[in-house]
């Protein structure tokens, strides 16, 4: 009876563990198969490309420079930033709890949505120049 309530309590321990380490992970990033998705969705959308993505909306060399993982975006560059088109977004993984998709300036991004610091960038036009 004891080794069976030991028992129980460690599987419940390890759960809530693992549980919350996956929750809580503190550098969330996009993976090979989530840049490869951004990717394909924007090769199949760039001739009628939404707001964030379209020709118009390529950021300058000061810009790219200033949208990088670990900085938040200012000012000028959340007012470039769109959410994610429905169909990209379902194709993506949920986004980590406090954190949200946007695109700015033909990038996917992934920002905390608390205080707008970028956690990882996919430079879309990088294989897809105009």
């Amino acid at each position: 009876m004891k080794t069976a309530c030991f028992s129980a309590a460690l599987a419940i321990l390890l759960l809530s563990t693992t549980g919350a380490s996956a929750q809580d992970r503190h550098d969330p990033q996009f993976n090979e198969h989530d840049r490869q998705v951004a990717q394909n969705w924007y090769t199949q959308h760039q001739h009628n490309a939404p707001k964030g993505m379209r020709s118009q909306d390529r950021l300058t060399p000061d810009q790219e420079q200033r949208l990088q993982p670990g900085k938040p975006l200012d000012r000028e560059l959340q007012r470039r930033s769109y959410s994610v088109p429905r169909d990209l977004k379902r194709q993506l993984p949920p986004a980590p709890k406090q954190h949200q998709y946007v695109v700015v300036g033909h990038h996917v991004v992934l920002e905390d949505s608390r205080d707008h610091v970028v956690r990882d960038v996919v430079h879309l036009h990088d294989q897809h120049p105009h």
